[in-house]
Formats: structure tokens, C-alpha cells, sequence
């Protein structure tokens, strides 16, 4: 309460002290506006083209450009969009306007289509993959993109002197794919055995396609077998770093121009050789300049946009840094911007994951024990956290993936997710101590309960501090109040947020806690399958990866659900794959949970400047690995002539 009072008095004295703008312009035929739609590219392209710095668009378009269909309408080509980012990496800004695959995810998330690739193709059983490029390609600088970028890629992937590895999706049997460029618009790639899902590994986040995409011509330059100058990949790595070199070409929409105000700012300008066109073949994107600001605090991020100072902002405003979704309702008219309710996608806000793979071998058996997990599930408050923490806004819940998944569109589907949200998810106190009593975990003097060596039944529940994560840590309390409850000494610990992530990698923990969603077991298999390094499942994920070389080898359910993940890479049938998922779930009700959830389905709120346009009303922010809001085409995003242009 006393944030919503400061925060509206900040609001307040703010608005009131901004010059008023004319944002809600009536939104005017983009014939009537100034160069209409009968240009095909941007006026300050055109203006290059007429001077002789810049080749015609018909020399810079690929043969076949991708042809992309505006949500509402074509747009105007010009003006600048103004936005804010949290850290220095731009990961919000990638996720966002950085997306240049070679294959996309969907706008709905159901499956890929094509990027700079125009198709893809499986032969020999799954062990290779053909892929084909869009003819006349070019990046940022005009230099023709090729094949030989990606072997470029993946020969430093297999060089032992760079910090690269083979990805873990391209690695099958233990033995990492082959990579050959038959010719500059085709690349192909072999695998040890069945691999029918490294083309969705191709369109994974921003992330992926980044690493890939590397400039071959721009980065001999700094390579040491290129340049006898360098002795080592030191340099290669700082010009490789696409969020600090302006110089390195990209394939992305907009390209970095230039780092301001001591790295608070960053300006991008349009890639004059992207590859996308209207489907009047007007090339894309519409807005020619990208303005962001770097705020780190997330109280001053949402005064900014109460003040109408950003013009979009997807991914950085939620329920954790605004206490009250009717604040920004309220602010909509003095800041000139519209609201969309976009699906968090979250399947747990917080997931609760005790350790499956602890190295205490007591504690281990201990929370190997079904009834111990749904012990301490039946004793999440899960009400009075979603009214405390969320303010009655996401939905009580056990720990799952997406409800927007893939995975859960048919009938089938649905109902399955359905009951795998609800199971075990009611406060119990009672049937939680039933089942503890029925492992036979006695109480001592004390009340608390005892181990089978006689120890006191002690977990260290590791969350970040107040200052790194409110959310998490506010649950946390709640949550170990009520484990106490039932005879279970719970300690808090904070460590800082890098320590977490190393200590769960290591597999020394007892119960932490992590945001879970995700759209696609295919390519983040994590939160169901134990076949990575990380979440649940640390040092059994960690035998998976590295070919039983490292880690502990699964059993019980562990190696149930891991037999179920190699068929899946096996099956060409997309069906029964979504079916074998299915068959994972089951594995989870039955042997299950393994994480424990809290609240999911919480809204995700969108900021609409009203002078933009071509902004989808829905889509799902939560899960990073489809892409969201890249996938949803901000090269079609435009400003209506009248609304801050520059």
C-alpha cells in the first residue's frame, strides 16, 4: 500500500509536469500520409540510393524475399521508436527487435516456418538435415550471406583453441553433427543417429540464431588463423560481441549504430539489405530508428512509462515491479498509450524444485519419496500467496509448462493439462502430515521431525535476497512457515543470484526456487525431462549431456523419462511425438510432482503508445526459447503521421 501511494504521487507530479503531446491522433489513411504506400522502400533509403551510397532495392531484396502479411494494415516508412532495457547485454531489446533465424517460430508458437532458410528437409532417417537459403541474401554491409557463414560457425564450434562447442541439440549418441557447405545456398548437417528436432533448435530464441549468424568476412579480420596479427581469439571475441561493436554486420531488422551517455543509450538504425517485404512488397521494416534507454531500477521504469516517455515495452512491465495492474489503467490518457493483455504463458510464477539428485544419500531418499514432495506440496499456501504476492490476479496451481503449448491442443491434450495443473495443488496441512507419518518420519522432542539416521529433518531453501528477487523471497517466507508446520526445520538462505545458478548446476542444494514456463519440450526439454544440467534434475541432466561420462545415471522415474525423450528425437511422426510428451506428463502424475508449483496464468501487460500501430493484441511473453515479442514481426510495427516520430 504504501508503494501504490508513492508511486501515484511520483505519477502524479510527474504527468503533470510533462509538456502535453498530441498522442491521440485519430488514426488517419496511410494513402493520405506523407509518401504513402506507393513507396517500396524508406524515404532516408531512397535518399542514399539517389546520392550513389546505396545500391537500388532491387539489388539489395533477396530473389525470394519472406513476405510478411501486417496485423492491421501496411504501414508508413519513418520515425523513431523509443524504448527502455535492464542491462547492458540488451537481452530485452534482442528478444524483441534481434530476431533473424534461419527457420521462425510462429506468431502462435505452433511450429516453424521460414526464415533466411526458405525450406528445410530430413533424409536418411532423420540423420541429416538439408538446409536451404533464401538466393541474394546480403547483410547489414551488402556482403552476400552464405553457407559458409554457418561452417564458419560450427568449424570454431570444433576448434579447441575457442571457447565454442558443439551445441548440446546437435549432439547425438554422444558424437556432435558434421556441417558441410555443398554450395553457397545450402548447408548440411549429419548426425550420429535420429535427430528430427534440430531445425526447431534452429529458430530457439535469439540466442541460438546469435551465435550462429556470425559474419564470416567481417570476422577473418580478428581470426588468428586469417590474421597472423592475432595470436589468440581475444580480439576476435570483443568485435564478435554483437550488443558493444557497431561494426559487426548483422542479419537483424535493425542494426546497432551507435552506444551513447556512457552506455545508458543505444540508437539502431534499419538494415538496408533486410529481407523481409509487405505483402505489397514494400520492404520492411517501417520504422526507420530504435532509441532505448538503459533503467535498471524497475520503479523508475514504470514512471517513464506512466509519463508516456517509452513507446512500446513488452517483456518489462509485470505484476512483480507494479503492484497494481490499475495504475497503468489509470494513467492511459496523460500518457497517450493503450493497454493489451498479452498471456504470461507461465506454468509456476515460482516454481518450488527440491534437489532429485541430492548428495546427502539420506536427504536423497528422502525427497525421491513421492509422498514427500506431495507432502510438501499439500503445504504451499497457494491462495494466500496469489492474493499477497499477486494481488488475486494469476491462478493457484501445481508446476507445468505452458497452457498455450503445442503439446496440449487436442482434446487429449487439454484434459491432461488440466488435472496436471490441479494434482496435489490443494492446502492440506493434514494429509501432508499423514504422509510424512506414513514414511515414517518421526517428530522429536522438539516437533520436529527426525531423519532415519536420527538427524533433524533440516532443508535449506535457497531463494534470492528481497533486493534481487521480492517475489520469490515473499514466497519463500510464506511457504517455509507452513513446512515448519509440519515438523520440517527450514532454513532461508540468499545467496547472490550467480551463486544460485552455479550451486543448482553443481547439484548442492536442497530446494530452490525458479520461474517456469515454456512452450517447446522439444527444444527445452528441462522442466519434464531430465536430459540437462540444471532445475530439478542436476547431476542426472548432466549424465545426459555428456554421453554417461559425468553426472549420476537415472533411475526410477528419472530413467523413465528419459527413455520416453530418446524416442521422441527418434519419431518423425510430429503426432506421436506430441503424444509421447503426453506419456511424460502421465509419468508426472503418477510419480510426481518434482517441482511444485504455486500460481501461474498471470496476464502480461502490454504498453501501446496510441500512435503505434501493427502491435498484435495477444501473445504469450513468458517462455524466452519462441521468440516472443520477435516472432510477432515488429518489422510491421509503424507510427501514425502526428505521433512522435523523432
Amino acid at each position: 500500500m504504501r508503494f501504490r501511494a508513492f508511486a501515484l504521487i511520483l505519477c502524479t507530479i510527474l504527468l503533470a509536469s510533462c509538456s502535453h503531446q498530441n498522442t491521440n491522433v485519430p488514426l488517419q489513411p496511410a494513402s493520405d500520409l506523407p509518401g504513402g504506400l506507393g513507396a517500396k522502400e524508406s524515404p532516408m533509403l531512397a535518399d542514399l540510393v539517389r546520392k550513389g551510397k546505396l545500391p537500388p532495392l532491387k539489388d539489395r531484396l533477396p530473389a525470394e524475399p519472406l513476405i510478411v502479411k501486417p496485423f492491421e494494415r501496411p504501414g508508413v516508412y519513418g520515425g523513431t521508436l523509443h524504448m527502455i532495457h535492464d542491462s547492458p547485454d540488451l537481452a530485452i531489446l534482442k528478444i524483441a527487435i534481434g530476431y533473424a533465424p534461419l527457420l521462425r517460430w510462429r506468431s502462435d508458437s505452433n511450429g516453424v516456418e521460414p526464415g533466411l532458410a526458405k525450406s528445410y528437409e530430413y533424409r536418411d532417417g532423420g540423420r541429416t538435415l538439408i538446409i536451404k537459403l533464401r538466393k541474394g541474401l546480403r547483410w547489414s554491409d551488402g556482403y552476400p550471406y552464405t553457407s559458409a557463414d554457418f561452417k564458419f560457425y560450427y568449424d570454431l564450434c570444433l576448434d579447441s583453441r575457442y571457447k565454442l562447442r558443439p551445441p548440446g541439440w546437435c549432439i547425438v549418441n554422444g558424437k556432435p553433427m558434421t556441417v558441410e557447405a555443398p554450395d553457397p545456398l545450402t548447408i548440411v548437417m549429419h548426425f550420429a543417429g535420429p535427430n528430427y528436432f534440430a531445425h526447431l533448435q534452429l529458430a530457439t530464441g535469439f540466442w541460438n540464431p546469435e551465435e550462429y549468424n556470425i559474419p564470416k568476412h567481417y570476422m577473418i579480420k580478428f581470426h588468428p588463423d586469417y590474421n597472423h596479427r592475432y595470436k589468440d581469439f581475444t580480439e576476435f571475441d570483443k568485435k564478435n560481441l554483437t550488443h558493444l561493436n557497431p561494426d559487426r554486420p548483422t542479419m537483424c531488422p535493425w542494426r546497432l549504430v551507435s552506444i551513447e551517455s556512457a552506455g545508458s543509450k543505444v540508437v539502431f538504425e534499419r538494415n538496408p539489405y533486410y529481407y523481409m517485404v509487405d505483402n505489397l512488397g514494400r520492404q520492411l521494416p517501417y520504422i526507420d530508428r530504435i532509441e532505448s534507454t538503459l533503467i535498471r531500477d524497475s520503479q523508475l521504469r514504470v514512471l517513464r512509462m506512466l509519463a508516456g516517455e517509452v513507446d512500446v515495452e513488452f517483456r518489462l512491465i509485470s505484476l512483480t515491479d507494479l503492484t497494481d495492474l490499475g495504475l497503468y489503467m489509470k494513467g492511459r490518457n496523460r500518457g497517450g498509450y493503450r493497454i493489451k493483455l498479452w498471456q504470461e504463458g507461465g506454468g509456476a510464477m515460482s516454481a518450488v524444485v527440491p534437489n532429485w539428485d541430492q548428495k546427502d544419500p539420506v536427504l536423497r531418499r528422502i525427497i525421491r519419496d513421492k509422498r514427500f514432495r506431495r507432502a510438501l506440496s499439500y503445504a504451499v499456501p497457494r491462495e494466500k500467496i496469489n492474493l499477497v504476492v499477486y494481488r488475486g490476479m494469476a491462478v493457484p496451481q501445481n508446476s507445468v509448462i505452458s497452457e498455450q503449448s503445442w503439446h496440449f491442443r487436442s482434446a487429449e491434450g487439454r484434459q491432461l493439462y488440466k488435472q496436471w495443473r490441479r494434482a496435489f495443488s490443494e492446502y492440506d496441512i493434514a494429509r501432508a502430515n499423514d504422509l510424512l507419518d506414513e514414511m515414517g518420519l518421526k517428530r522429536g522432542a522438539d516437533g520436529y521431525r527426525l531423519r532415519p539416521d536420527g538427524r533433524r529433518l533440516t532443508l535449506v531453501f535457497m531463494v534470492g535476497s528481497a533486493s534481487y528477487s521480492r517475489r520469490e523471497n515473499d514466497e519463500a517466507v510464506m511457504i517455509a512457515s507452513e513446512w515448519e508446520k509440519l515438523g520440517i526445520k527450514v532454513i532461508i538462505s540468499t545467496p547472490p543470484g550467480p551463486e544460485i545458478a552455479n550451486r543448482i548446476r553443481q547439484g548442492d542444494y536442497d530446494v530452490t526456487m525458479i520461474g517456469e514456463s515454456e512452450m517447446d519440450l522439444f527444444t527445452y526439454p528441462a522442466w519434464v525431462f531430465p536430459v540437462t544440467n540444471e532445475y530439478w534434475h542436476p547431476l542426472t541432466g548432466k549424465w545426459y549431456e555428456t554421453g554417461g561420462k559425468q553426472g549420476t545415471p537415472p533411475d526410477g522415474a528419472a530413467k523413465e523419462l528419459v527413455d520416453i525423450f530418446m524416442r521422441i528425437k527418434s519419431e518423425p511422426d510430429l503426432e506421436k511425438c506430441h503424444k509421447l510428451v503426453l506419456d511424460a506428463i502421465r509419468v508426472h502424475l503418477r510419480e510426481g510432482p518434482f517441482t511444485i508449483g504455486t500460481v501461474g496464468g498471470s496476464p502480461a501487460p502490454v504498453l501501446v503508445k496510441n500512435y503505434l500501430h501493427n502491435v498484435p493484441d495477444t501473445g504469450v511473453l513468458g517462455p524466452w526459447a519462441v521468440s516472443q515479442p520477435a516472432a510477432s514481426y515488429p518489422e510491421q510495427f509503424y507510427l501514425e503521421s502526428g505521433g512522435r516520430r523523432q
